[in-house]
């Protein structure tokens, strides 16, 4: 026993609040995290270019490959300024 003004109901009812507290935290916890994530942009899909086959600097089995590819972020895409 310790010395103090409050009464010992009083301690009680404290210790169940604190015990409530902690049972339903992670709940919460989670429950915000699901929010923030549904305010959170989609993605986007990287832009992938393929460039056609050059006839002057692919010859020979290299034109087996296929043309030029360039993988750039979404951000950094000015297709629509080249027009």
């Amino acid at each position: 026993m310790r010395y103090s003004t409050r009464d010992w109901r009083d301690n009680i009812h404290q210790a169940a609040k604190d015990f409530k507290f902690q049972a339903t935290l992670k709940p919460r916890l989670d429950r915000a995290v699901e929010d923030w994530h549904k305010t959170q942009p989609e993605p986007t899909d990287p832009v992938v270019v393929d460039e056609p086959i050059d006839d002057e600097l692919q010859t020979g089995d290299s034109r087996l490959l296929g043309g030029g590819m360039s993988i750039h972020a979404p951000w950094t895409n000015n297709s629509d300024t080249k027009k």
